[in-house]
Formats: structure tokens, C-alpha cells, sequence
């Protein structure tokens, strides 16, 4: 009985390795959920190119945008489950978005992780007439003025609408938030003075914290980030005061087990790029690699926390 056993799993474990031989056997679409121009439609731009020279095959990127990113993360949902589909994208859709409203799609059956790639945090800009150096002065201020001080992001539950409110929470004071459609307009509203202050990505606001335009009061890292070594980690006031964006990979449910580990074997080839390194870096982003457990872990450690925040700072979806 055994040696049956043994010859039937033999069998099912060559089936599985021949399922990812040739693969992938036609073009790859890479999904991005987001725009062009902004820094997933970069990496996936980047990864796309190396891949296509690694596979032989043309890997074409599909942005899919609308809804937080969740439109085209549900198209990977419900593609063919058979690899030639992948999703790359910000955590928004998998463990934000779904703290603010129920996605068409349950982010732990219907998308199969691949690996977390790289992450990035931001930076808490202000306005000089606001006449905070630090992120002590900027409280201080608050506390003496409840209300008057307003703070921009980029739409009700983006990063840096989070990044506000838990501030608030943390700090305990009144800031009127002011949301904008997208970060652009967000920080150009924080560079003419309209609003206060603005948590959002650092190479988007770094050329103006050098130019004297804006002041740097922190990141939103756990540490200090190399971009902008003079500007203190939030946590180290606030502990727990952390926001952070991981990029991630996802394909299909009940895709092939051997073409899922062809798939991380081969991006994670891609992530160790030296070229693609440099190029991450230079847009803020750290390269990293988590797969398995430990991914489902911190999805499962993000949804929770990102759920609690919107709960006690009420939240709404636009």
C-alpha cells in the first residue's frame, strides 16, 4: 500500500512540474491597476522588460484603473487561472481599499500572493507660513488653534488621509482635512498655501523641502529613510504612527502550484536586478522579497490595522 502511495505521488508531483515547463507559452499581461506615469506603472514598466527578455515572451502591461485600484485587481480575480495574468500593484486594493468598502472580489480566496516586492513610505510636508520646523512645533500649534490647521490628501482613505487621521489620534488634536483628486493637486495645494500640511510620497515633495518651498517634519517609516536623512521617523514621537505602502504580485485562485512557484522564482530573479534596484531606489522604493506565510501574515496584520483606523476615525469611502 505504501509503495502505491508513493508511485501515486510521484505521479502527481511530475504532473505539477510539467504544468510550468513552457510556461509561459504566449504573451503575459501585467496588471496595474492605476495609471500610467505613477511609480507602480514605472516598476511594472521595468519588470515587464526584464521578464520579456527572461521568458522570450512579450509581457504586456494593462492598466486597469478605477474604483482604488480594485477594478483591475478583480480582473486578475476572475482571470484564467493559469499564470499568463498577473496582478502588481500597491496595497491599496488588497488591504486599504477593503477597509472602506467591500471590493467585488475577498482578498483571501480570490487572489493567490505571490510575493511583496518592495516598499516605501512618505513624508509630512508643511507650508512655511505655517510656522512649524518640527513635527512638536506643528502639535503645539494645533493644540493652540483646534481646527485651524487642514491638511490635504489624495481622496477620503489614501495614505495620506490615513496618515492625518492617525496623527490626530496619536497627537490628540483637531486638523480639518481637505482631500483632493490625486497627489498632484494635492501638494500643489500645500505649496500655495491652501492647506497646512501633506503626508505623501517623498520624491514627489523632496524637490520642494530642498528648494525651501516646504519643511520636512517626518516620515512615516519605522526608521529614516536615506532620501531625506534629517527628517525623523513620526513613530519615534508616536510610536505605531506608521504608514508605509507595500507592491505586491497576485495571480488567480487554484493557479497551478508549479507555474506559481515558476512565477515567484522568476520575479524575484527580475527584483534582484541591479539595474532595477537602482532605478526602485531612485523613486523612493526599498526592495524586498516576502513570500508564503510570512506574505499572508502581513496582509492579514495590515487589513486588521487599516480596518481599525478607518473605524475610529469614521472613514468614509468617496
Amino acid at each position: 500500500m505504501n509503495y502505491r502511495f508513493a508511485l501515486f505521488f510521484a505521479a502527481f508531483a511530475c504532473t505539477g512540474l510539467a504544468g510550468a515547463q513552457g510556461f509561459p507559452d504566449r504573451p503575459v499581461r501585467l496588471v496595474v491597476p492605476f495609471p500610467a506615469a505613477g511609480p507602480i506603472d514605472m516598476m511594472a514598466r521595468l519588470y515587464s522588460q526584464k521578464l520579456s527578455e527572461l521568458w522570450g515572451k512579450p509581457v504586456v502591461v494593462d492598466n486597469r484603473v478605477g474604483a482604488t485600484g480594485t477594478i483591475g485587481a478583480d480582473a486578475v480575480a476572475k482571470s484564467a487561472a493559469d499564470g499568463h495574468t498577473v496582478l502588481l500593484t500597491v496595497d491599496l486594493p488588497i488591504v486599504k481599499a477593503p477597509a472602506l468598502f467591500k471590493p467585488p472580489y475577498d482578498v483571501k480566496k480570490d487572489l493567490l500572493p505571490i510575493a511583496i516586492v518592495a516598499d516605501d513610505m512618505n513624508m509630512l510636508v508643511a507650508n512655511p507660513s505655517v510656522g512649524a520646523n518640527t513635527l512638536a512645533e506643528l502639535v503645539t500649534l494645533a493644540r493652540a488653534k483646534p481646527g485651524t490647521l487642514t491638511f490635504s490628501s489624495a481622496g477620503n482613505g489614501s495614505p495620506g488621509h490615513l496618515c492625518g487621521e492617525m496623527l490626530k489620534s496619536a497627537a490628540g488634536v483637531n486638523l480639518t482635512h481637505v482631500p483632493y483628486k490625486g497627489a498632484a493637486p494635492a501638494m500643489t495645494a500645500t505649496l500655495a498655501g491652501e492647506v497646512s500640511i501633506f503626508c505623501g510620497p517623498i520624491p514627489q515633495g523632496l524637490p520642494h523641502v530642498k528648494s525651501g518651498k516646504l519643511r520636512a517634519l517626518g516620515v512615516t517609516g519605522e526608521t529614516i529613510s536615506p532620501m531625506v536623512p534629517d527628517a525623523p521617523p513620526l513613530a519615534a514621537t508616536y510610536p505605531g504612527l506608521v504608514v508605509t505602502n507595500w507592491y505586491g504580485a497576485f495571480v488567480a485562485p487554484r493557479t497551478p502550484a508549479a507555474i506559481v512557484q515558476a512565477l515567484r522564482n522568476d520575479i524575484k530573479r527580475t527584483s534582484e536586478d541591479s539595474d532595477i534596484r537602482q532605478k526602485l531606489a531612485g523613486v523612493g522604493m526599498a526592495t524586498v522579497w516576502i513570500e508564503g506565510s510570512a506574505m499572508e501574515s502581513a496582509i492579514d496584520r495590515d487589513l486588521a490595522k487599516w480596518t481599525r483606523v478607518v473605524r475610529e476615525a469614521n472613514i468614509k469611502a468617496d
